[in-house]
């Protein structure tokens, strides 16, 4: 792998100069087992998810030699091995012991990014989250445990999606019938599972008995893989062919008389599904800029060694400028990205109903959600195309890589979904007027008087179209707040960093970033050389 990934051997996290910087600020201590996990993800994983990828597809086990039904998933000894490898760097373990709080977890979704593997410790952390809170007491205490231990450590799997259902939950036709023993029984088919195969146990939604129409007949239940003897609980129908994220099994899973265990109340349940589907944005949003940071650093590397002209790549100023342009959209997104899961982790012991500091924690999870999908798919692309040819060839990491990447802006919610839950969030839960609000104090106290007036006039645009949007219909102009709140969002947070830090580099991409994607204005030359350093720590 050493051949073909020009960043193997370095360290992803320790050696990424920007996160480092952002995690000071944001007063990030416990970094634990980071490092290790850095130098391991480098090294170890990404070969492995890269062999995974080519070579060893998940294949499904649907009956035994006896023609017992097995429901399982098929994966190498490699990725299993892997995947045990990064719940013992405690990415999931931390947050429920208390060693670490979320952002752990967070942070630890960066260096891995790798979205299938990922996406299975993402849906680990997500069932032993919802247990751990929500589960009553006998619940937890017969299943908590086991996705503590030191060896094999269970995984887990939401199972939300239906056929006719997906970001809908409301149109969920699942149903939960309790039994005599105040255990519930499920029946359903859930279209798009994840981990299935792989997981120990799930959060599934269901509506109990008789079904109801809407949102908030949705109850959030916990259920094990297997039953007491040891049979499925539930039955793997068959696997997804997809495009990307072949590390991670995704298949469609049949419920009939399905073991369940409720999570907190029937009236509480679609609060739950939705405050578990918070960390999986997040962690969307991390990942995916894990992923955009390894392709950039891949075309960096590239473009120090690849001569064309008579000159290194790099020492072409167009070159150079996307390069600049690239890590400008990326660094700023990455510090709003932090921003929303220190935001989230210190509201996440908040049960329903919520303050307005969850709900602000939530709008905000919303918008980093949005810009960071389409930052990730947006830069892994380009970096194929800086590296030309081999850019594109899938014996080289980048075509893996920006696959991955493409699933960001669908999973968890597509862009449209997210412009109508921040607007439900904004307008029905006042939190967008408040963010607003934060968002001028800050700029307030920026010291660059010209970026403190543009970004000025930038709010008063987005306040404008909020006002708008309550007169001409709130769904039409979601979308377009979405974005502009998310661009007004990243840049006062990276301007005001910037400032802080002292660093020339970092107002000079913090300009960059400003101008390109929030003004659409261009740059020049000196601009560019200025925040050319804050790339070299890439070498």
């Amino acid at each position: 792998m050493e051949g073909i990934l020009l960043s193997h051997g370095r360290n992803y996290f320790s050696q990424d100069r920007p996160l480092q910087l952002f995690l000071e600020h944001l007063g990030f201590r416990h970094r634990g087992s980071l490092d290790e996990l850095g130098s391991y993800v480098s090294t170890r994983m990404m070969p492995e998810a890269y062999y995974i990828d080519r070579y060893a597809r998940p294949s499904l086990i649907k009956w035994s030699a006896r023609g017992e039904e097995l429901n399982e998933v098929l994966v190498s000894s490699g990725h299993l091995r892997t995947l045990y490898d990064l719940l013992r760097f405690g990415v999931v373990a931390k947050a429920l012991t208390g060693e670490a709080d979320l952002m752990y977890h967070f942070v630890s979704g960066y260096v891995i990014s790798d979205a299938g593997l990922f996406c299975s410790i993402t849906l680990t952390m997500q069932t032993a989250y919802g247990l751990s809170k929500y589960g009553d007491d006998p619940t937890r205490s017969a299943y908590l445990h086991h996705f503590l231990r030191e060896e094999r450590p269970w995984m887990g799997a939401t199972f939300y999606t239906e056929l006719g259902a997906g970001s809908d939950l409301g149109g969920l036709e699942t149903v939960a019938e309790r039994a005599e023993d105040g255990t519930w029984r499920l029946r359903g088919l859930k279209y798009f599972a994840s981990n299935a195969g792989l997981a120990n146990a799930a959060i599934v939604t269901a509506k109990p008995a008789p079904v109801r129409y809407g949102a908030k007949a949705v109850a959030t239940f916990f259920a094990p893989a297997l039953r007491q003897d040891g049979r499925p609980n539930w039955r793997l129908l068959r696997l997804k062919e997809k495009l990307g994220t072949i590390t991670v099994p995704t298949g469609e899973v049949e419920l009939n008389g399905t073991l369940a265990h409720l999570l907190g109340t029937l009236e509480e349940g679609i609060y739950i599904a939705l405050e578990i589907l918070t960390i999986a944005r997040i962690d969307n949003s991390v990942a995916g800029l894990g992923l955009a940071r390894k392709a950039l650093w891949e075309a960096y590397l590239y473009g120090q060694e690849r001569r064309a002209f008579g000159r290194r790549l790099i020492e072409h100023p167009l070159y150079l400028r996307d390069l600049v342009e690239m890590e400008a959209r990326l660094q700023a997104n990455l510090l709003l990205a932090l921003t929303a899961a220190r935001n989230y982790a210190d509201v996440s012991g908040e049960r329903p109903p919520y303050s307005p500091a969850y709900h602000g924690a939530r709008l905000l999870s919303h918008v980093t959600k949005n810009v960071t999908a389409w930052t990730s798919i947006d830069l892994t692309r380009y970096a194929m195309e800086l590296m030309g040819g081999i850019g594109f060839l899938e014996e080289f990491p980048l075509a893996k890589i920006h696959r991955d990447a493409l699933v960001t802006s669908i999973w968890e919610g597509t862009s449209n979904v997210h412009s109508l839950d921040m607007a439900e969030a904004f307008f029905s839960k006042e939190a967008g007027w408040q963010t607003l609000d934060r968002l001028e104090a800050e700029i307030s106290r920026l010291s660059d008087q010209e970026v403190r007036r543009k970004l000025m006039a930038v709010l008063e645009t987005v306040r404008e179209e909020a006002a708008m949007a309550m007169r001409d219909g709130v769904e039409l102009h979601s979308k377009r707040l979405l974005t502009l709140l998310g661009k007004l969002a990243a840049s006062t947070l990276y301007q005001s960093w910037a400032e802080s830090s002292g660093e020339e580099w970092a107002t000079a991409i913090s300009r960059v970033y400003l101008l390109n994607e929030v003004l659409g204005k261009d740059v020049d030359s000196d601009l560019v050389r200025r925040s050319s350093y804050g790339l070299t720590w890439m070498g």
